[in-house]
């Protein structure tokens, strides 16, 4: 689901992604890569892949966690790549290293029987993105240019459930900087509430009697109240403001 500032949408490809086409114009500079996996055919062949796409440059490979560390510390990058199997991996300490690096992004490269739970969690702390072993070339770029241009690369119905799982973890917590919310009107308040259960501008519309293009025109206003670029801002500001009832 893609979507600008004025609330537009288009629906395809595999991930809950809101674009602001403005945003991306501007970001016309070489995304640069690390990529840290284990298996060297797999690593071999990722880098080859990214190599052939000329928005994007890899600057570093890592085996290990150590590898990986070491070239979290000398390369300036923008997206990690980081294959879950990776020996010794600590997500948590990887998440923490990289908040030194300002607008790093992690995409992650899932085996076929990870953890639900631990994936809800990766996203919660601010993973971006996600991708199975048997995903192709393109899904691959296009997620990285995606996460990289300000986007969520997740399935909506995981997303749904990060939402839901944050919403228990919070409730009755009063969240600092949430005060912004109390600008929304009543309307816009349930158009909120509804773009966090994943639902299109042109469900929205059904739900609260009104037609596709007022709702286009409330996310606007909404967005241009909260301070956010697009509706996967609006989601983002939602996890971390703990605005979700």
């Amino acid at each position: 689901m893609q979507t600008d500032e004025r609330g537009s949408e288009a629906i395809g490809g595999y991930s809950m992604t809101i674009k602001d086409e403005s945003y991306s114009e501007k970001n016309t500079n070489s995304i640069r890569v690390i990529v840290a996996c284990n298996y060297p055919l797999l690593r071999e062949g990722l880098g080859k892949i990214l190599e052939e796409d000329k928005r994007i440059k890899m600057v570093a490979k890592a085996s290990n966690l150590l590898d990986l560390i070491q070239s979290c510390e000398e390369f300036k990058f923008d997206i990690l790549l980081l294959d879950v199997d990776l020996l010794g991996l600590n997500l948590t300490k990887i998440l923490d290293l990289l908040k030194k690096n300002k607008g790093t992004k992690v995409i992650l490269i899932l085996s076929n029987d990870y953890n639900e739970d631990n994936l809800l969690s990766a996203i919660r702390y601010g993973v971006r993105g996600y991708l199975s072993q048997n995903t192709d070339s393109n899904q691959l770029t296009k997620a990285i240019k995606s996460v990289s241009d300000g986007e969520l690369w997740v399935e909506r119905k995981t997303m749904v459930k990060v939402l839901e799982s944050f919403s228990t973890s919070h409730k009755g917590k009063k969240s600092k900087g949430s005060s912004s919310i109390y600008n929304l009107t009543e309307t816009e308040t349930k158009i909120v509430k509804l773009v966090f259960t994943g639902l299109t501008n042109k469900d929205i519309a059904r739900d609260i009697y009104i037609s596709e293009k007022t709702v286009k025109f409330h996310l606007y206003k909404i967005f241009k109240k909260l301070s956010v670029k697009n509706r996967s801002h609006l989601i983002l500001y939602g996890i971390k403001q703990g605005f979700v009832n």
